[in-house]
């Protein structure tokens, strides 16, 4: 979309977000804050916030990512400090009474509106889990705002696919540390990851794959004030994904520095053996 400049507490409007939709919002800041100030406007990213829940309404939800990974890395995790390496989005929501955080360590949400108590009481210790809120999404026919970025930075949802279908680049490896919860009681916990095997060289091409899904109308791409925007529906997504990685050995998710039918031969049987079946077509 061109010409004539759209604020930014418009686009959620313009997009056709609805009462009672589940959103998944996405966001690269800067480039929405530059826009507004070149055009006159003062750039709030509370305003921002406050626009989507004005279009979702309490009859929906709004997700937004606070994911950070020192669970991982440095074996901490503080429900209630540590912050978002998400973007300065999942910082703004973190700081707002109206929204709360989803327990995971490495990927959770910051939430609001109808399923909110029913998402932050989720105990998934799988990011991508049954029991996670990316199977919620699926379930919900949630929708993927993405501000300002793209696919190849935040369609984390492929994730989530590839957990489902058992990719065999891929292989459950558990992580301990130290989590303090929201009371501020510290404990020992285990979170398992799918950890990519390093001398596959996997290298994501998410892109590729949301050219095809905007071609098959699964997804939408505009442009306001020169910011791309996208609005993804995961559930209509999911089984193109799925295919892609069953199918087409991910040839429209990932590029590797081996051969694929080397990959899904020797290290599919490997997953198979060390997993079990993860196919749940």
């Amino acid at each position: 979309m061109t010409g004539e400049y759209i604020s930014y507490e418009k686009i959620a409007q313009v997009i056709g977000i609805k009462p009672g939709d589940i959103v998944y919002l996405s966001s690269d800041i800067l480039p929405l804050a530059w826009t507004a100030k070149l055009h006159g406007e003062c750039f709030n990213i509370d305003r921002l916030i406050d626009s989507f829940q004005e279009q979702v309404t309490l009859k929906g939800t709004l997700l937004i990512p606070a994911f950070h990974f020192s669970f991982s890395n440095t074996g901490f995790f503080d429900y209630c400090k540590t912050p978002s390496a998400a973007g300065a989005l999942g910082n703004a929501a973190l700081k707002r009474a109206d929204f709360k955080r989803t327990s995971h360590p490495m990927h959770s949400f910051c939430v609001w509106g109808k399923d909110k108590g029913m998402l932050c009481a989720l105990q998934n210790k799988n990011s991508f889990g049954e029991d996670s809120p990316f199977a919620y999404m699926h379930e919900k026919d949630a929708i993927q705002v993405m501000l300002g970025t793209d696919y190849q930075r935040s369609m984390t949802f492929v994730h989530y696919v590839e957990n489902r279908a058992g990719v065999p680049y891929r292989f459950q490896k558990e992580f301990t540390g130290t989590y303090v919860d929201g009371d501020g009681i510290s404990e020992t916990r285990t979170y398992p990851y799918p950890a990519r095997y390093l001398e596959l060289g996997s290298m994501e091409r998410f892109n590729r794959i949301g050219r095809k899904l905007e071609g098959l109308g699964k997804a939408e791409s505009k442009d306001i004030n020169g910011i791309p925007v996208k609005k993804v529906m995961l559930a209509e997504s999911y089984q193109l994904i799925y295919e892609d990685i069953k199918y087409n050995m991910c040839r429209n998710l990932y590029d590797f520095n081996r051969e694929r039918e080397a990959i899904w031969g020797s290290y599919g049987s490997r997953g198979e053996r060390e997993n079990g079946k993860r196919d749940k077509e």
